[in-house]
């Protein structure tokens, strides 16, 4: 990896010493669109712009920054490459390689009076010397959830929080193009080659920790593919799902009190219905005295150890890598039982051996959080037990699953669909639903309380008193601070 980063760096180094004249920012490629916007906030230097057309939304981003501090960054931005020297950037991180060309470019703009705002200027400096600085501008803004390029020539679209999907006029240059491949490549402790094209790595930019995925030929047709999720969306706790619809006050208290009283919690649900954001949501609201161990691939959990959680989290290697890893997440699954967790959150179970793993976990008494992909729950369960070879009688540990849906893919609301049990009829296990969606899509409890199952060694009275507990500390478990 040192050897692959110090040759991204001379390059970075030789390619900028060569150039005499200060080249055009990355930034000022962003065009200008006609029409009335309808939503406008910033995030400086950068100005943030939504307007509707027949087709649906448009997403523009314009620098907010007028032409004689374009002119000094341009300066700024060719003395700080040309300047750089790879042995001071140690450790061999990208954290760390950003902090070094920050720190220079705030050194020589300093000097510049009318510069101002040194401090989000010289990151832009940090961003454009390394081709990613119109990354940096997505980066920034909260907002977007999720971006998308589909090849080359490929203007990004992305998921908004406040509209759903946006198209913009954004294609990224060839520059841009390489330097997200040159840091996925350094940075991700793997190497982009014709047999491993793909590649899926953690980067923090500019306090935003994305996961971006890439795909390069021969697996992308069209040569280049990228998938870039924001990880550390704005934290929404129960109280804030609660508000918006995505599931009740009371299913709310009873997932909580499942979970503090060592029962497991599955959470189903496509590509983007807000898995993650409920697990989050949950953690969060469960007691933080329960030791939690996470096993993660990409790390979507949040970190939670200065609230006073008890946490232990284990990065493993990605699901992409097709087994080439060492640390993989099966393995981690079955050594968790040796770490004396309270709770295990497993973020996404995505394979057949993942899946074995977990149901072995859940057979010798591991309980927790987890997410599954799948449109249904019974979906799910075919899965299961028809794909993954799991035993119909080890589905009877699952405990309770939560169904996540999105109604409509191209707008943001998210929202649970539905919360049911696997319980054992005739020896067989079955599903037995618990909350569902009326007609005005309100979820309710469809079943009586004494047929509710509890988890394994509690009573039906110790259940119900931690849900009424829960509902009458709604401030403190369901809204943390």
């Amino acid at each position: 990896m040192e050897s692959s980063l110090l040759r991204a760096l001379m390059k970075l180094a030789s390619t900028r010493k060569a150039r005499p004249v200060a080249t055009p920012l990355l930034v000022e490629l962003f065009g200008h669109e006609s029409g009335v916007p309808f939503m406008t906030y910033e995030s400086y230097p950068f100005e943030y712009t939504i307007r509707r057309a027949d087709s649906g939304c448009y997403y523009q981003v314009n620098h907010r920054l007028g032409e004689s501090t374009v002119q000094a960054l341009r300066e700024v931005v060719r003395r700080v490459s040309a300047e750089l020297d790879p042995s001071i950037v140690e450790p061999l991180t990208f954290k760390r390689l950003i902090q070094v060309l920050t720190q220079h470019g705030a050194e020589k703009l300093a000097s510049l009076q009318s510069a101002g705002k040194v401090k989000e200027l010289s990151e832009l400096v940090a961003y454009d010397a390394i081709g990613l600085s119109r990354l940096l501008a997505l980066a920034k803004d909260d907002c977007v959830t999720e971006f998308y390029v589909d090849s080359e020539d490929s203007a990004i679209y992305l998921d908004h929080s406040k509209v759903g999907r946006c198209e913009t006029r954004i294609v990224l240059t060839e520059r841009e193009r390489r330097a997200v491949e040159t840091h996925l490549d350094t940075f991700s402790g793997y190497t982009l080659d014709f047999s491993t094209p793909s590649l899926k790595n953690d980067l923090e930019i500019s306090g935003a920790r994305l996961r971006i995925s890439l795909d390069l030929d021969p697996i992308s047709v069209n040569r280049f593919s990228l998938d870039v999720r924001r990880l550390n969306v704005r934290s929404l706790n129960l109280g804030d799902l609660i508000g918006m619809n995505v599931l009740s006050s009371e299913a709310s208290a009873f997932l909580v009190a499942w979970l503090e009283l060592s029962g497991n919690v599955t959470i189903t649900g496509e590509t983007g219905t807000g898995k993650t954001t409920l697990l989050n949501a949950l953690d969060e609201a469960v007691n933080p005295k329960l030791r939690r161990v996470y096993i993660e691939d990409a790390v979507e959990t949040r970190d939670l150890l200065e609230k006073g959680y008890h946490q232990m989290k284990i990065k493993v290697d990605p699901f992409e890598r097709n087994g080439k890893g060492v640390r993989t997440k099966e393995t981690e699954i079955v050594k968790a039982l040796h770490r004396s967790p309270d709770m295990v959150i497993l973020s996404e179970i995505q394979s057949e051996e993942h899946s074995r793993a977990f149901f072995h976990a859940l057979s010798a008494g591991i309980r927790g959080i987890q997410t599954f992909h799948a449109s249904s729950i019974e979906q799910a369960v075919r899965r299961w037990t028809n794909v993954h070879g799991v035993p119909r009688q080890s589905l009877l540990d699952l405990g309770v699953l939560v169904q996540m849906a999105r109604p409509d893919r191209l707008k943001p609301f998210r929202a649970v669909s539905r919360i049911c049990q696997i319980l054992a009829e005739s020896g067989e296990p079955r599903l037995r639903d618990i909350y569902d969606r009326d007609r005005e899509f309100h979820l309710q409890r469809i079943a009586a309380w004494d047929r509710v199952a509890q988890p394994e060694g509690k009573t039906h009275e110790e259940l119900l008193g931690r849900i009424s507990e829960i509902l009458g500390r709604t401030e403190e478990v369901l809204i943390p601070e």
